[in-house]
C-alpha cells in the first residue's frame, strides 16, 4: 500500500508518495499562493493530487492545531487563510481519504523520534533552528502535545523580561536572526551582515567579532537546553536546521554545555545527549504520515 504525504509551507507545498518502508516513491511540489477564501486554498491544494491507490494522508502545517485538527494560530501569509479552518475536514472532503494533521516542526520531530537519531530513546526533544525555534517533545511512543498544544514551542521559552516588563523569549536570542542580531551589535555598520551563513564564514576565518557571536549565540542556545533538560530532562536532544549538518557546531554546543562557568544544575547527574537531526528535507513529510499511520492502528 501507498500512503500520501504533504507538507504545507509558506512558500512550497510538498507532496510525497511513500511505500510502507518509508521510501519515497515519487515526490513535487507547487508554490504556496495566496488566496483570499479558504476554498481556493484547499481547492489548488488538492487540485490534481492521484489518490487512486492511496491509503492515509499524512498533512504537516504550520501553526498550533486543536484536537480536530481547526488551526488556532495565524502562520505565514501565503498560508494565514488556513486560520481556524478544519485540515482534516478540508483534505478529506475534497481527496476522500483518511487524514490526520500535525505541526510542522512536530512532524519532523515525530520523524526524528520513529526512524532517526531519536529512535528508541524513552524521552527525546527536537530543537530546530532558523528563523525561529521549533520544537517537539517527545516519549517513547509519541509527540507530547500539551493541553492546548502548545508543547514543544520552544521559540517562546522565557528567558528574562524587557526593559518594558515584557518577557524575552528564546527565539530573541537564539535563532538565527539573533546570530545576526548580536554579531551586528558588535561591528561597525559598513561591516554589519544579513545572513548566518557569511558569520558562520568569518567564524571559521577566526575574525575576532564572529568569533565572539558565536560564543554568545552557543550559551544562549544552551540556556534553552538547560531549561529543557530541567523540566524533562530527555535522553537526547535532537538539534535540527541547516547548521545542524555541521560537525563543528554540535561539537561546539556539547563544549559549551560542559562549561563551568555555565553553573549548571545537576552537572553530575545529567546525561542528556545533544545530536543532530538526521533527518532533513523529508521529516515534515515522513513524521506527518507515521503520525498518520500511528492514528489510522489507533482507531
Amino acid at each position: 500500500m501507498l500512503d500520501l504525504g504533504i507538507d504545507v509551507g509558506g512558500t512550497f507545498i510538498k507532496y510525497a508518495i511513500v511505500d510502507e518502508e518509508n521510501n519515497i516513491i515519487r515526490r513535487w511540489k507547487k508554490e504556496t499562493i495566496k488566496f483570499d477564501t479558504p476554498k481556493e486554498f484547499y481547492d489548488y491544494l488538492c487540485a490534481d493530487v492521484p489518490v487512486e491507490n492511496i491509503r492515509y494522508i499524512g498533512l504537516s502545517v504550520p501553526g498550533v492545531l486543536a484536537p480536530d485538527s481547526t488551526i488556532l494560530s495565524e502562520a505565514a501569509v501565503n498560508v494565514r487563510v488556513m486560520y481556524h479552518t478544519n485540515v482534516r475536514q478540508e483534505i478529506e472532503s475534497r481527496l476522500g481519504r483518511p487524514a490526520h494533521v500535525l505541526n510542522d516542526a512536530k512532524s519532523a520531530g515525530f520523524c526524528e523520534m520513529q526512524l532517526g537519531n531519536g529512535k528508541g530513546a524513552a524521552s527525546s526533544v527536537y530543537f530546530v533552528i532558523g528563523t525561529g525555534i521549533g520544537g517537539c517533545v517527545c516519549d517513547d511512543h509519541q509527540v507530547i502535545e500539551g493541553v492546548n498544544r502548545v508543547a514543544g514551542e520552544f521559540s517562546n521559552l522565557a528567558c528574562g523580561f524587557h526593559e518594558d516588563g515584557s518577557i524575552k523569549h528564546l527565539w530573541e536570542i537564539a535563532s538565527m536572526n539573533a546570530l545576526i542580531d548580536i554579531y551586528n551589535e558588535i561591528v561597525e555598520e559598513d561591516r554589519k551582515e544579513r545572513y548566518g551563513t557569511e558569520i558562520t564564514k568569518r567564524y571559521h576565518a577566526g575574525e575576532a567579532a564572529a568569533l565572539r557571536a558565536m560564543d554568545q549565540w552557543c550559551r544562549n542556545i544552551c540556556l534553552g537546553f538547560e531549561t529543557i533538560i530541567t523540566f524533562y530532562n530527555p535522553e537526547v536532544i535532537c538539534v535540527g536546521g541547516g547548521i545542524s549538518k555541521e560537525d563543528w557546531f554540535i561539537e561546539k554546543l556539547r563544549d559549551t554545555m560542559q562549561q563551568e562557568n555555565l553553573k549548571r544544575a545537576f552537572p553530575e547527574l545529567v546525561t542528556t545527549r545533544i545530536e543532530r537531526c538526521l533527518y532533513d528535507n523529508d521529516a515534515n513529510i515522513l513524521g506527518a504520515l507515521l503520525f498518520a499511520r500511528q492514528k489510522e492502528s489507533e482507531a
